[in-house]
């Protein structure tokens, strides 16, 4: 059972406008007192409530995700490991750092409705709002957390004020800025900060969302001086990313401890980082989304997604002054995604202020129970969705895994696959076709290729979208495509089909150009498929954002894709198939060199 969760009145009548989750209660004196507190954390849990087949990378398996455990995940699982922490830890609080929906097929069916639920039952605490809780629209936010969440929904950098829209006055109720608990006498200021950068067009301060957004860095400051003197940690649940993450680590005065999410990482164990406001602030890029795992904060691997301020600016630095008593350093953890870990962190606060800590991580794999009441919960969505989807059903066969990522930074076997699939796709038949790489999200592993696989493939459902371009807007796209993959260790962050290309990581240009095998001509036009989130500027794509010859076919990839490989027996393939596959140079998801590295 979690802990019952009344909070201290501040005592403050600002505390109505802002929207706090506010309750009184007795407090026990704790000063002087070393105080334990346990904070389980998970975060980018993307609709994998279920367990799903999964090959554990090696930094994974050194974060102790062991190979031949799966299948891996599902909330059920992730349950009994936060109960099971919990009966054995006195003060205990279970919190969520956003992106619940999106990525595998259940959230295609229920809209979100069952990872809410099982959640809810699980007994999470609070959770921040990310960038995929709205890819169904805020109206089905509203309609899934209002209707089926039992736990705190926050995000102080989000404001709905457009009265032209009818849910901005619903998201003021459900969604707020922070939430204080009361935990035994332990009183915590929880800070909500959803994602800015990921969301299609919300940088930009005016969007079909309807949201204002705030800024960062004075929107955490803000409400952690609103909050300082009256609790004894300050919190902030983020879903900003890494990056992020450390700069308001070194730039806020007086907050104590940042869970976050959003890269996909494990930071094992957590950083501790100085209060420093002469630190560059650098921002994160507006199209980060990407899987990394870190093994520890000495050895970790380089974050592919962390980058400059797009627009070269640098925001405010440190704001105002900082009391001494206020200085300190900043405890920040990631726990990872996809439901793989529960991580556990375990605080010692002595007069406001963290003087130890303890982490670690727990594995979530086919070695730990299911918690049966989560498990009933999800049994109606596991029955409908079986009659309804079919997820059993076999296209083709992987001789071997098909990688979402090339070993050279370039073309993948999976990328070359999803690219010439949207191309060749009757009624599209393009000249060329460009997708981007993140919008593929996991490897199909080796086996049979099942309708389930190719949905936690490509779990949007994004459709592909035809426009002309010249060939100087082709250039364009492709240096842009180059400058944003430079920026990654030049991994390439765009996959494609009858186009060949060197991505020049040096001078962020592409170079030898060719389409279907010709070199580019600047004055001529050229036929090209994408798919629709890119086609409106999605990833930073601004140069296809207004292109004015955009056609959205309404051809869905993932069916695309299946249609696509129902022909080809086995993959990858040959497309000579006389030719052995280790001679094969080109051919169904086989790595050509079509985007060639240069560092």
């Amino acid at each position: 059972m979690r802990n019952s969760r009344p909070s201290i009145a501040l005592g403050l009548l600002a505390t109505l406008s802002l929207g706090s989750c506010l309750y009184e209660a007795d407090n026990p004196d704790l000063t002087g007192q070393d105080v334990r507190l346990t904070i389980l954390h998970t975060s980018d849990v993307h609709s994998r409530i279920l367990p799903y087949d999964h090959v554990p990378l090696y930094t994974e398996q050194q974060l102790g995700l062991a190979k031949g455990r799966g299948p891996y995940g599902g909330v059920a699982r992730m349950a009994h490991i936060v109960k099971r922490e919990r009966e054995h830890a006195g003060r205990s609080i279970w919190v969520d750092s956003g992106d619940l929906f999106q990525g595998a097929p259940i959230f295609n069916i229920f809209n979100g409705e069952a990872e809410v639920r099982a959640m809810s039952m699980a007994g999470l605490d609070a959770m921040a709002l990310g960038n995929h809780e709205f890819d169904h629209g805020p109206e089905n936010v509203l309609e899934q957390f209002s209707s089926f969440g039992d736990f705190d929904l926050l995000a102080a950098n989000y404001e709905f004020e457009d009265d032209a829209k009818p849910f901005a006055t619903k998201f003021d109720i459900i969604v707020k800025p922070f939430v204080v608990y009361n935990v035994d006498g332990l009183k915590l200021g929880i800070i909500g900060m959803g994602n800015l950068s990921s969301m299609n067009s919300l940088e930009d301060g005016t969007n079909n969302l309807g949201v204002l957004p705030k800024e960062t860095l004075q929107t955490v400051q803000f409400y952690t001086n609103f909050l300082r003197e009256s609790v004894d940690l300050v919190v902030l649940l983020d879903h900003l990313g890494l990056t992020e993450d450390e700069v308001l680590a070194r730039n806020i005065c007086g907050l104590d401890l940042i869970l976050g999410g959003h890269h996909h990482i494990a930071l094992s164990p957590p950083k501790l980082i100085d209060y420093n406001p002469d630190a560059k602030y650098i921002s994160a890029r507006p199209d980060m989304d990407a899987e990394v795992v870190t093994v520890d904060s000495e050895g970790e691997e380089d974050d592919p997604e962390a980058g400059a301020d797009p627009d070269g600016k640098d925001p405010p630095r440190g704001i105002g002054e900082c009391k001494p008593e206020h200085r300190r350093q900043t405890l920040l953890a990631h726990p990872n995604a996809f439901a793989k870990f529960v991580s556990r962190l375990d605080i010692v606060v002595r007069d406001k202020h963290i003087i130890s800590h303890k982490f670690k991580l727990f594995p979530i794999d086919a070695t730990v129970p299911e918690d049966p009441e989560t498990r009933e919960v999800l049994q109606e969505y596991i029955n409908e969705m079986a009659q309804t989807l079919l997820l059993d059903r076999v296209i083709t066969t992987a001789t071997e895994s098909l990688r979402r990522f090339g070993n050279t930074g370039g073309d993948s076997m999976l990328g070359n696959l999803v690219a010439e699939a949207m191309q060749y796709r009757r009624y599209i038949e393009t000249e060329f076709c460009v997708t981007n790489s993140l919008g593929i999200r996991t490897d199909i592993l080796a086996g049979p290729i099942t309708y389930e696989q190719m949905y936690n493939v490509m779990p949007f459902e994004n459709t592909i979208t035809t426009m002309i371009l010249s060939g100087l807007e082709v250039q364009e796209l492709l240096d842009f495509a180059t400058r944003s993959s430079a920026e990654r260790g030049c991994n390439s962050q765009i996959q494609v089909s009858g186009i060949s290309f060197t991505m020049n990581c040096r001078t962020g240009k592409a170079e030898d150009i060719k389409i279907n095998g010709e070199p580019l001509k600047s004055a001529r036009a050229y036929d090209m498929c994408t798919n629709d989130y890119m086609a409106w500027g999605g990833s930073g794509f601004r140069m296809l954002k207004r292109n004015t010859t955009k056609v959205n076919t309404g051809i869905p990839i993932r069916e695309a894709m299946i249609q696509y490989m129902r022909d080809i027996p086995q993959l990858p393939a040959c497309y000579d198939t006389n030719t052995p596959l280790d001679l094969c140079k080109s051919g169904y998801a086989v790595p050509d060199g079509r985007i060639v590295t240069k560092y």
